[in-house]
């Protein structure tokens, strides 16, 4: 599954504590890369709504269930590697495909992962495990991501701007004011992508280079965006996530309630009923929800000083 040679040091963990990302070298094999590349290119299809308009194609819950998917997280050299950089037990969520097409597509701007992990609290941990699956040269035709040091500006306080928008719109419905998906598009983001504070993002922000079986790993708070695929010999680029969450993360149900808001009122449906699906009462252990029955050892990741399972 991962690459023999691989493996996560102390100075490696240090850099993740402190900036809440770490690029992982030749991490995953030749043949577990081409199979991410197999389940997400027949799987991903362009946006059916305003969700993700910014790629050429996108899927959530790509290889869910999928038994190679699932193979990587009983990899013990995986779970060893994993589990001491976040230094919790993990377990997997959820996969996602994403294609950028050559000079057209412009991915998500700056954002954290307020739908990914809209199903948890605020304070639970997730990680992302982003693999691209073609060569990135940010000095050539570019088309990877660039992302931010929590030590420059953690993403945290993006959540809680999320948080406030459903009621805010609902009130402002209900005076009367006709709001479309362009309002809450500019609410949404605006406060990370204006002209003045993208710009100051887009300065201090790290881009770096892929090749194939490299990925890149960055928990919840790590503001990100996507990076054009610009011209050159490689017609659009397709990549492949992975979304943990810690054991002990709990079932947020306002959170999806609010969620749940824009998807009905503004055709911004993510394609996705996970966040409904893995809990029904508020403070529930998600670890623990029906959902995962029959998957749920194979989606563990255990850290041998982490807390046992709630």
């Amino acid at each position: 599954m991962i690459n023999p040679t691989f493996s996560i040091s102390k100075d490696d963990v240090e850099f993740f504590k402190e900036h809440g990302f770490l690029k992982l070298r030749n991490i995953f094999s030749e043949e577990f890369t081409e199979h991410m590349r197999s389940i997400s290119t027949s799987q991903v299809a362009p946006p059916g709504d305003n969700y993700g308009s910014g790629f050429s194609k996108l899927k959530y819950d790509v290889g869910n269930d999928d038994p190679k998917i699932l193979a990587l997280m009983s990899d013990p050299a995986f779970s060893k590697a994993m589990t001491r950089l976040t230094e919790t037990s993990l377990f997997f969520t959820q996969g996602l495909g994403f294609e950028l097409e050559k000079n057209k597509s412009t991915g998500f701007p700056w954002h954290v992962g307020t739908q990914s992990f809209g199903f948890q609290r605020r304070q639970d941990q997730g990680f992302t495990i982003w693999t691209p699956l073609c060569s990135i040269d940010p000095e050539g035709q570019r088309g990877g991501m660039k992302y931010l040091s929590k030590q420059v500006l953690s993403g945290e306080f993006v959540y809680q701007h999320i948080n406030l928008l459903p009621d805010f719109m609902k009130d402002e419905i209900a005076a009367g004011k006709e709001l479309g998906f362009d309002d809450f598009s500019r609410l949404k983001n605006s406060l990370l992508n204006s002209p003045e504070m993208a710009k100051l993002l887009d300065h201090f922000a790290v881009e770096d280079s892929f090749e194939p079986g490299d990925a890149l790993i960055f928990d919840k708070y790590v503001l990100h965006r996507s990076v054009p695929l610009a011209e050159g010999p490689i017609p659009s680029r397709l990549a492949y996530a992975l979304r943990f969450s810690s054991v002990d993360a709990r079932y947020d149900k306002r959170r999806v309630d609010a969620l749940a808001f824009p998807r009905v009122t503004f055709n911004y449906d993510v394609g996705s009923h996970f966040n409904d699906n893995v809990g029904t009462h508020d403070g529930d252990t998600v670890y623990s929800s029906p959902h995962f029955d029959g998957t749920r050892e194979a989606r563990t990741l255990d850290a041998d000083d982490a807390p046992q399972h709630v």
